[in-house]
């Protein structure tokens, strides 16, 4: 289960049996060798949902109500006695089809879309049989609606049964997500802030925060300092192996957080082009500068358009990395893309073969940029594929429009990498052969 980690649910499923991440059909036998009773984060069905638009409902509303509770598991395929205790595996068929139907009704028929996964766990003595788990992660943004006819109800788990939320109940919640997503901001702005300070002002930086919806763990004590320090030291955030040069030089330590840079020289008190912070609640802050000479100042910075489509790209992997596998985040997590504050003005550049170095859009001072914002499930962003390339789009178009141009060519809003803005004398073969790995597009399409 990569959406849910609950200490409870993994205790009753044979928490070493899933340590890797892997559920079985001999962790469900435990629910029922140990007549486990359905709780408010544990849910059993006999049957799959039918077709009807009525069992269409039950099922987004079985889900619905978990994410605006604690999360949790729901069973299809196994039977409860009469206390609600699991009594016997009724395996139920399992296929591919099965599963998308599934997907596409709880994404549907909720709103907002709870962060969800549904596991096909194979009877291994009945091919093609067995049970259905549903893992739902506890939602921030609660509430989650069920639309029913013409308007909205709001489900919730009252311990083994589901009951709706009312009218003050309703504007209670949304005033509870509102200021969570204040808490969220306020977060990124102080692990932002705290990296800020060992940066070199003379030079522009870019930001990258990573804020989960839910708290990780990931202790800092003597072991884990032991075990970290050698993954990181030596190694590299890009994407491709031709910027592993550019890699983490220092690995220590700060207040609750990992700390790294590439200074080379312990002469120097500052990192030459990168830096993280990597905090034991699986947040994050990984700063790159995008000028090509950080060491020398000019009147005007130059930001490369590739660098900077770069930088966000590894930038964003490299966090969800940490939040994902050190961390265990589950679900959704913030990002957050600001510049730090330089005199000079700043433009960005593209240099690629046969057009020369030209000048995109207009001047900018970094002062008057705005953070951009982006969010998505940590595991996927932790992957190589679309949705990391879609959400670097995504915020790598708010840092251009800040300079009058209307999105990074590099990529695409779908996921895709635009071929002819990759310089071929650069990485253009290693972000082809990148995306051919990775599962992600690439096309011939010239921007605008």
């Amino acid at each position: 289960m990569t959406v849910l980690r609950s200490p409870r649910l993994e205790a009753l499923l044979g928490r070493n049996l899933i340590d890797q991440g892997v559920l079985e059909y001999a962790h469900l036998q435990l629910l029922v060798d140990g007549q486990i009773p359905e709780a408010e984060d544990l849910d059993y069905k006999r049957d799959l949902y039918g077709n009807s638009e009525a069992e269409k409902r039950k099922l987004s509303t079985d889900v619905a109500a978990l994410a605006s509770t604690r999360g949790g598991l729901l069973v299809l395929g196994i039977d409860e006695d009469d206390q609600g205790r699991a009594k016997e595996i009724i395996d139920v068929a399992l296929s591919d089809a099965e599963s998308t139907r599934m997907h596409q009704v709880i994404a549907a028929g909720t709103a907002p879309q709870p962060t969800f996964e549904i596991i096909p766990v194979e009877n291994p003595a009945r091919p093609g049989f067995g049970c259905y788990v549903v893992a739902v992660a506890a939602g921030p943004r609660q509430p989650y609606t069920v639309p029913v006819n013409d308007g909205y109800r709001y489900p919730r788990r009252i311990g083994t049964t589901i009951g709706y939320l009312t009218e003050p109940e309703i504007e209670t919640a949304y005033r509870r997500r509102d200021t969570a997503r204040r808490d969220q901001a306020t977060r990124a702005q102080q692990i932002t802030e705290d990296l800020v300070r060992h940066l070199p002002s003379q030079i522009p930086w870019l930001l990258l925060s990573l804020v989960p919806d839910h708290p990780g763990e990931a202790p800092i004590n003597a072991v884990a300092f032991a075990k970290v320090r050698p993954s990181y030291q030596g190694s590299h955030p890009w994407l491709i192996g031709s910027l592993a040069s550019w890699g983490w030089r220092n690995f220590g330590l700060g207040q609750r957080r990992y700390v790294l840079d590439d200074q080379w020289n312990p002469e120097q008190p500052h990192p030459k082009r990168i830096a993280a912070h990597l905090h034991d609640d699986g947040a994050g802050v990984f700063a790159v500068t995008p000028v090509n000479h950080p060491d020398n100042v000019n009147d005007v910075h130059d930001f490369d358009d590739e660098l900077i489509v770069m930088g966000i790209l590894s930038g964003i992997r490299f966090l969800s990395e940490h939040a994902a596998l050190r961390a265990n985040v589950a679900g959704v997590v913030s990002l957050q893309m600001s510049i730090t504050d330089v005199r000079p003005a700043c433009q960005i550049v593209a240099n690629r073969e046969g057009w020369g170095p030209e000048r995109l859009g207009r001047l900018a001072k970094t002062a008057e940029f705005r953070p951009a914002e982006a969010a998505g499930s940590v595991d996927q962003l932790s992957a190589n594929g679309p949705d990391l390339v879609s959400a670097a789009a995504l915020l790598a178009a708010e840092i251009f429009q800040g300079f009058g141009v209307p999105e990074a060519p590099q990529v695409t809003l779908e996921g895709q990498l635009r071929l002819p803005y990759w310089s071929g004398r650069r990485w253009r073969a290693e972000m082809t052969e990148w995306a051919k790995q990775s599962g992600v597009g690439v096309i011939e399409q010239v921007s605008g």
